[in-house]
């Protein structure tokens, strides 16, 4: 790996996995690169169908997705803060019920 380039591991969960059509992948970012831009990836990647499940219209990160980082959940207002070589993400829907 590059000295300007880190490797994240995505984990898909529920139906995020349906659309990206895989459960996990490994991705090669930018060093400096944030959870928004990891976002951002994946969804170029893997199309409209899952960009529009990762973001709000406005942009942000779609309130009703979980993510986690080296398993530690990561709020909504953390997701410019750049990642480390060998992250592992893990996105999961929001499910409610009653």
């Amino acid at each position: 790996m590059s000295r300007h380039m880190i490797a994240v591991k995505v984990r898909y969960h529920n139906i995020l996995r349906k659309v990206a059509g895989r459960t996990e992948e490994s991705i090669v970012l930018p060093v400096g690169a944030s959870l928004h831009n990891a976002l951002e990836h994946v969804g170029d990647r893997h199309g409209p169908r899952l960009r529009h499940m990762l973001f709000a219209p406005e942009g942000n990160v779609a309130s009703y997705l979980v993510i986690f980082r080296n398993r530690t959940l990561v709020p909504h207002d953390q997701a410019h803060a750049p990642l480390a070589d060998g992250d592992e993400l893990m996105f999961f829907p929001a499910i409610s019920g009653g």
